[in-house]
């Protein structure tokens, strides 16, 4: 389970392949559009507890799918998705 602010991990390949540094620089830029959508969300959350799903995310983010499913992951491990806490609460 995750809590506001949640963080997607970015990729930090600085290498000379000039195709690895284009593929790293739009990995970063959709990280960054799926990390503020899941943040609105989060956000906008009523429930206090929620689970949101790629699919969600992809709509909300207007990133592909897969590129959701692959980059999210990072976020609390689950392969369909995340569930998160309403900000202002503990886990508790």
């Amino acid at each position: 389970m995750v809590s506001y602010p949640i963080y997607v991990t970015r990729n930090s390949y600085r290498g000379n392949d000039i195709k690895k540094r284009a593929k790293a620089s739009q990995d970063n830029q959709d990280a960054a559009r799926i990390e503020e959508a899941c943040n609105r969300l989060i956000q906008n959350q009523t429930q206090p507890i929620q689970s949101y799903l790629w699919m969600e995310v992809s709509r909300e983010s207007g990133v592909d799918y897969e590129t959701v499913r692959r980059l999210g992951y990072s976020i609390d491990g689950g392969s369909n998705g995340f569930t998160a806490t309403k900000p202002g609460l503990s886990q508790e």
